[in-house]
């Protein structure tokens, strides 16, 4: 008896095995295709960095922010350094990227620049010195680590110390001088302000509603080091700047609203890539070399010409020390008194009287 309790137990055991498997089984979907793989993002395309990056204020405090940006973009006419990060709230389109990988600015942004520039000088004159959303400049920090005193909040421009500065956009002046030297003109036509920072000479007063391309001042180095004009944007009105060199933009990207305000088109000039620049002076040091070379030939060739022997003037008779040339000082003036040895010349003869 127990024996057959036993075999019903096993028996019931194995069906409710069977009956899991199966369950199982039926949860299981099918085998299918494998899945293809996500396409590759284009080798070329533009895209940011997330790094924690150290920074360095005003006061040599240095600050750690993981910051999203730009790496190694080449712009041209930005000062001294050739690779320089952007903070990524710059539209992608801004950029462009060469075979090499290498980031640069797009032509457009060059466009826009010069278009800011000739309003703002009243000519084509100066240069772009730093775009916006570039990271500053790379300094020392008090506890000797090296980081980027910040982002730059604008265009900054430079022509010559008190070049005279114009509006490059017409509205209300907002601010007329402080201690940075800040002109700000809100326009109502585009709901921006424009502020121009280290002016000097200003010429406008807070409330005047100027026309694009009147005198605001002059260019300075009010707080700046150095002469140059910061031209911000901001949208809506306002009467001061974003922080200086913070380590996040607080200002607004400037060029699609310049490229409407100022009806920029694009010039079609080829982008300036860190690949192209160094074509261009690796050309240019082959053609001072040749330059040079040339004139090392020319100057081997030329027939050898003896030098002249210099002549020396002497204004001393010969074994004497007396002058008597005549090479040296004015020839001293006669005394009109005779000399004690000196003969007194004989009167002239005259005739007799005629009449003794």
């Amino acid at each position: 008896m127990k024996k057959c309790l036993f075999a019903l137990l096993c028996a019931a055991l194995l069906l409710i095995a069977a009956c899991s498997l199966a369950e199982d089984a039926a949860a299981t979907p099918a085998p299918t295709e494998a899945a293809a793989p996500a396409e590759a993002a284009a080798p070329n395309a533009v895209t940011p960095t997330t790094e924690y990056r150290w920074f360095v204020n005003q006061y040599g405090t240095v600050r750690g922010r993981t910051v999203t940006y730009y790496d190694d973009v080449y712009a041209v006419n930005h000062g001294k350094y050739g690779l320089t990060p952007f903070a990524d709230v710059v539209p992608a389109e801004y950029f462009v990227v060469d075979e090499g990988g290498a980031y640069a600015v797009a032509p457009i942004v060059l466009d826009i620049a010069d278009a800011m520039r000739i309003r703002l000088y009243g000519g084509d004159t100066g240069e772009t010195a730093l775009l916006y959303g570039q990271y500053c400049d790379r300094i020392r920090g008090t506890a000797g680590r090296v980081g980027f005193s910040g982002i730059h909040e604008g265009i900054d421009f430079v022509a010559k110390p008190g070049a005279t500065l114009h509006a490059i956009l017409d509205g209300v002046v907002t601010r007329a001088g402080d201690s940075n030297g800040t002109v700000g003109v809100y326009s109502a036509d585009y709901d921006v302000t424009l502020l121009y920072l280290h002016c000097e000479q200003i010429c406008v007063h807070r409330g005047d509603e100027i026309e694009a391309g009147a005198a605001i001042g002059v260019e300075g180095d009010k707080k700046s080091g150095a002469p140059y004009t910061h031209v911000e944007m901001r949208l809506g009105r306002h009467t001061s700047s974003s922080p200086y060199r913070d380590t996040q933009l607080t200002s607004d990207c400037p060029y699609a609203v310049m490229q409407t305000a100022l009806g920029v088109e694009a010039s079609g000039r080829e982008p300036v890539t860190f690949a192209a620049a160094e074509a261009l002076r690796k050309q240019q040091a082959e053609e001072e070399a040749k330059r040079l070379e040339a004139e090392k030939l020319a100057a081997q060739a030329a027939p050898a010409v003896e030098a002249t022997p210099e002549v020396e003037l002497v204004d001393v008779l010969p074994a004497t020390n007396e002058a008597g040339y005549g090479f040296g000082g004015e020839t001293p003036a006669a005394d009109a008194t005779p000399a004690a040895n000196e003969k007194t010349p004989a009167p002239e003869a005259t005739l007799p009287p005629a009449n003794p």
